[in-house]
């Protein structure tokens, strides 16, 4: 803001305050500021008592204040003049009292030039006062490339420096050059000048305390308040100069809080002082016939109060949200309790239920809108609008209830489902007073299934030893036996059995001789299938228990037979060795089959001890001179990476077979682990050795570590079963390899 330097400006007389317009802006002010309280009225400016429009003065003082600081200055001087010494001390000036010039001209003083003492010139900084430098083409060293007269190029003496290495310094003269402080003349002139700073002080006078808690009295009161006056000064205002332009009683309050603090050497250069006055206008409201509440707005924004300054309808809308709370719980809450119920409140009527109890909510809410705003006629027609429909809620509530009647209605009508629904809306199967109900509708839908299992799940839901139960167990054994008897018809054996298994539960008491009947047909349609003496042993004897019939007990006694002969241990016949290692492995696989069917004991016991003499005998064949077929055949061997390798690896022992003309001419044993190589630890002892004694044919233990020969352990040895030589590799005592017969892996 631009202020005149020594001209007053006098002080407006204030205008009559447009007392209308005010008003109008206070009473727009108030309904911006209600609507942003919370649950607002929907017209604020009906609830507006009175609006009493004022005005406020406020006064800004700017001050200007200059520091004035006193420095030495220093230069070079106009020739060679006398020296003088100084003149005059900083300490001993006063800085208001001279000007620049006259302190200037009161303090110049020549003195002898500090750096070079006067004589105008100092050492020369590049030779450092020696007049010579080292040579730039040979740095000093006197020899330098070059090319010599017949054209090669060769170290020879430097022809810069004569071979001296040192050249005349080219920024000096006798290591002399002119000082650069006095420009070579010797002197040097000084003298003191002033050093300005300038800061602003800003100072707001209020009449009303009031006004100190609104923003624009700390800033830009030009938009909340008119400037009516400005007077302005080029040094420190006095009270008779702003007295014309205020009232005395104003300055005798106000005045002694426009002095400034000075610090030393400070001075008000300027001072301009601001008069505002700002409209304002005090709002009184009230809700019915509660007391009135007065706020104020202030400035020509009509800046609002905090909307904590609020009562009425902060209170107003309390109540409001309690009752939507409430009323939000209950048109949302029922509908859910009702879902909760079960599936049998899914339906038309519970959207109508919650149609009504969401617009008795809505009503209900308007009711307490504008009961609380005093507004009885409209809060009367809204409450009669959420009446009714609370009670078109309740009558829908009441007619959607499930009924005992309607549910036994539904059952002999055929409409199971829908009796089903209703009873579970009423209760579970234990309720005392439903369990007729349920049996009734158990029985129907038993009679009606046509799937066994389906019967038995309404079988089971009935009380044995009851009509309805009898009835429903006559009714199951007639629809297993038609199904069972279907799918043996089929030779499904499986579906039979299925469906006879999910029908026993039931029917094994009143029924088991049908039971057993059915049970026997089925084994018998297994034993048709049976491709293996085991299967069909298996498939009579369980028929036998199931239907004891003198048929069955011969068929199982020749079965029996014929198992007996195979499981018997004979000599080993003259034939090919895997004939007879394939014969072994029948007999083992039999007699495994056999294993687990504890019925028959002695035949149990010949199967045990028929797979023990099958283990015995394949393990007195050598895997060493096998044929490929065999010795695949006697430890399920794989093919290797190359067609004259067999591999076996099992959880910690790799072994690897060598084949020639077709036979295993060797085998090697070693650690599968990459990280753990050793055979005979206590892990993999156990495997080694049981490997070892298949490949020769024979039990084997395995060798121990050779002792040490010279303080050294050997890393390997050797040694014969029968013709195979065996090699061990060691590390220490560890046994890391082993070698069988000819194998090089």
């Amino acid at each position: 803001m631009s202020r005149s330097s020594h001209e007053s400006q006098g002080v407006d007389p204030m205008p009559p305050a447009d007392a209308e317009a005010i008003k109008l802006a206070a009473v727009q002010a108030f309904t911006e500021w209600a609507r942003r309280l919370p649950v607002p009225p929907p017209t604020p400016t009906d609830f507006i008592r009175s609006v009493e429009p004022k005005a406020r003065r406020a006064c800004r003082l700017y001050s200007t204040i200059t520091e004035r600081q006193v420095v030495w200055k220093e230069g070079a001087t106009q020739g060679s003049p006398p020296v003088t010494g100084v003149r005059r001390q900083a300490d001993g000036v006063d800085p208001w009292a001279e000007t620049h010039a006259s302190l200037r001209e009161s303090s110049l003083s020549v003195l002898a030039c500090m750096p070079c003492g006067g004589q105008g010139t100092v050492s020369c900084p590049n030779c450092g006062g020696k007049e010579h430098v080292a040579c730039s083409n040979c740095g000093g060293s006197r020899k330098a490339y070059g090319y010599a007269s017949n054209g090669s190029r060769r170290l020879m003496n430097c022809r810069s420096c004569g071979a001296k290495g040192l050249v005349q310094c080219p920024s000096c003269r006798s290591g002399r050059v002119f000082c650069s402080t006095c420009q070579g003349r010797g002197r040097q002139q000084r003298w003191l000048e002033f050093v300005e700073s300038v800061r602003f002080d800003f100072l707001v006078m209020l009449e009303d305390e009031e006004l100190r808690r609104l923003v624009w009295t700390k800033g830009d009161m030009e938009k909340d308040a008119k400037l009516v006056g400005e007077i302005s000064a080029n040094s420190v205002l006095t009270r008779e100069k702003v007295a014309p332009h205020l009232p005395e009683d104003w300055l005798q309050e106000h005045w002694g809080k426009t002095q400034v603090g000075l610090k030393p050497r400070e001075r008000v250069t300027s001072q301009s002082f601001q008069i505002f006055e700002a409209p304002a206008a005090r709002v009184s409201y009230a809700i019915a016939d509660a007391p009135p509440t007065t706020i104020e707005f202030e400035g020509q924004r009509m800046l609002a109060p905090p909307l904590s300054a609020d009562q009425q309808f902060a209170a107003r809308a309390r109540k409001v949200r309690a009752a939507r709370a409430i009323l939000l719980a209950l048109a949302v809450g029922v509908p859910l309790l009702y879902l909760l119920r079960g599936a049998y409140f899914w339906n038309a009527s519970l959207v109508a239920l919650s149609a009504f109890l969401g617009a008795s909510a809505i009503l209900a809410e308007h009711f307490v809108r504008d009961g609380t705003l005093g507004r009885k006629t409209k809060a009367r027609t809204w409450g009669i609008g959420a009446a009714v429909s609370a009670l078109l809620a309740g009558i829908m509530a009441v007619t959607s209830e499930p009924s005992l009647d309607d549910a036994q209605r539904h059952i002999k009508e055929g409409r199971l489902d829908d009796a089903h629904m209703e009873l579970l809306a009423l209760g579970g199967p234990k309720a005392p007073k439903l369990q007729q109900a349920w049996a009734d509708l158990h029985l129907a839908h038993a009679l009606r299934a046509r799937r066994v299992d389906e019967v038995v799940k309404d079988a089971l839901m009935l009380k044995p030893g009851t009509r309805a139960r009898a009835t429903v167990d006559q009714h199951l054994q007639s629809l297993t036996r038609q199904h069972v008897l279907d799918a043996l018809g089929r030779k499904d054996a499986a579906s039979a059995s299925t469906v006879l298994s999910s029908a026993r539960p039931v029917l094994e008491l009143g029924f088991a001789k049908d039971i057993g009947e059915l049970t026997a047909r089925i084994h018998d349609t297994e034993h048709e299938a049976c491709t293996t003496d085991a299967c069909r042993w298996k498939t009579v004897a369980a028929a036998l228990r199931a239907e004891p019939t003198p048929s069955r007990e011969q068929r199982l006694g020749q079965v029996r037979s014929t198992l007996v002969g195979q499981l018997t241990p004979a000599p080993r016949p003259k034939a090919a060795t895997l004939e007879w290692v394939q014969h072994l492995h029948k007999t083992t696989a039999l007699a495994i089959e056999l294993g687990d069917t504890p019925s028959d004991v002695k035949l149990g016991e010949q199967a045990r001890q028929a797979a023990e003499w099958a283990r015995e005998e394949k393990e007195r064949i050598p895997l060493i001179g096998a044929e490929r077929a065999v010795a695949i055949a006697l430890l399920h061997l794989t093919a290797g990476s190359t067609p004259n390798i067999l591999t076996k690896t099992t959880a910690s022992i790799s072994l690897s077979c060598a084949l020639k003309d077709g036979r295993c001419v060797g085998a090697y044993l070693v650690g599968a682990d990459k990280d753990g190589r050793v055979l005979n630890n206590s892990k993999r002892s156990g495997a080694t050795k049981e490997l070892l004694s298949r490949v020769l044919g024979h039990p084997v233990e395995l060798p121990s570590a050779p002792p040490s020969r010279g303080g050294k352990s050997p890393t390997q040895s050797t040694w014969k079963d029968g013709r195979v030589t065996l090699l061990a590799r060691w590390n220490g005592s560890h046994l890391v390899e082993l070698r069988v017969g000819e194998v090089k892996p």
